[in-house]
């Protein structure tokens, strides 16, 4: 019976039964989004389905090759990627079903000329390649050198850009250079930043301008990077995610920059943001913001009075901090929620819950304060029960 299948059929049992738990990375901001560690547990099934039989086989190979990962066999993949497979897809190469690819830095280096053109050939395979992954590395062996010039290729179809940083790879150019690959990704929409920039990385020529950009993540930067970033011309620019707050007030030059445009921010879970009263800097920097999403564990509440009247939405996420006692979290959270019940912020209709709040809620110590939301005409609704997004760029 399982036979007389169709193949539409299939087709939609496979991608359920390889799709991971969080998703894959989309190329727009999501609420409280993490970074993917690792998508080997779809892989294994993957394998597994192209096993069975050759229909199995001919439909499941899409799936197999629309994540992968360059590792030492670089030249076996280079080979498959740009062969037709004769079973699943005729004349098409395998690198058309390339969607998402991870490219560690050790693979790209530069011992000596052309050492990046099997890489550059895996690029150019990979005609429908949506997300690039420049991970971290804890450190590079010796052998890892970057003494000639990389190459680069064109990524016209990249919507999604994670990006760690380094200094020494990036002197080579080409593919290991944020500036070079940016470039050359026309539709990126969503860029992911970590790193820290030295001086000799900087480009003080003509500004990049990124035309679809619509979401930047910056993991965890310095300022010299916050400076390149503000030669930026991202016109669409619209959210905005920071993991970690950078120092020597990175944060207030981005504000001043890119504040005026942004519809959502969000900060991280990082207990940094604990340490200082970012949010009041974050207000008064961005008074057209319309949603704010943050920890609210990891985050100091608003030490000054900062008035803002742009802002329609909150999004609270109660991941619970460890430094906090059970004591000092109530009046953590009283406090919070104490300004944002307040005059203060006048257009505040929803707040919405991330998270689990239900022994939050089950104690009833914040009850004086969601009384103040009804009484301000602010709904609060869990995160899981919302009917319409965040805001209108959503």
């Amino acid at each position: 019976m399982l036979n007389q299948l169709p193949s539409e059929l299939w087709i939609i049992v496979f991608r359920w039964a390889t799709f991971p738990s969080d998703g894959y990375p989309l190329p727009y901001y999501e609420p409280f989004r993490s970074l993917p560690e690792s998508l080997n547990e779809p892989l294994k099934t993957k394998l597994v389905l192209v096993k069975v039989c050759r229909l199995w086989r001919a439909l499941a190979t899409v799936f197999l090759y629309e994540d992968m990962r360059v590792g030492k066999s670089l030249g076996n993949l280079k080979t498959v990627l740009s062969d037709a497979d004769s079973v699943a897809f005729q004349a098409h190469s395998l690198g058309g079903c390339v969607h998402r690819l991870e490219l560690p830095y050790v693979y790209t280096s530069t011992r000596k000329p052309g050492d990046t053109r099997d890489v550059i050939e895996i690029l150019s395979s990979c005609t429908s390649l949506k997300t690039l992954v420049r991970p971290y590395s804890e450190g590079f062996p010796d052998s890892v050198l970057f003494e000639f010039p990389a190459e680069i290729v064109s990524l016209p179809s990249l919507t999604r850009l994670e990006w760690w940083h380094y200094n020494n790879a990036a002197r080579s150019g080409g593919i290991n250079s944020l500036m070079d690959v940016l470039r050359n990704a026309p539709s990126l929409q969503f860029l992911t930043l970590g790193g820290e920039f030295w001086m000799g990385s900087m480009q003080l020529d003509s500004p990049l301008r990124l035309p679809a950009l619509t979401t930047l993540r910056l993991r965890r930067v310095n300022a010299l990077f916050i400076w390149q970033i503000k030669r930026w011309d991202l016109p669409a620019l619209v959210h905005l995610v920071v993991d970690f707050p950078a120092d020597h007030g990175g944060l207030e030059e981005l504000w001043h920059r890119f504040g005026s445009q942004l519809c959502t921010v969000e900060f991280g879970r990082n207990v940094a943001f604990h340490m200082t009263d970012q949010i009041s800097l974050f207000l008064r920097g961005c008074p057209g913001v319309k949603v704010f999403n943050y920890f609210i564990s990891f985050a100091a509440p608003p030490s000054e009075l900062v008035e803002q009247s742009s802002l329609q939405c909150v999004g609270i996420h109660a991941f619970p901090c460890a430094l906090l006692s059970d004591s000092e979290n109530w009046m953590h959270f009283i406090d919070h929620f104490n300004f944002l019940s307040s005059h203060l912020l006048p257009a505040l209709k929803r707040i919405v819950l991330f998270g689990n709040w239900q022994p939050t809620i089950q104690a009833l110590r914040l009850a004086p304060a969601f009384d103040r939301f009804t009484q301000k005409g602010c709904i609060i609704q869990l995160a899981d029960q919302l009917t319409s997004p965040l805001c209108d760029h959503l």
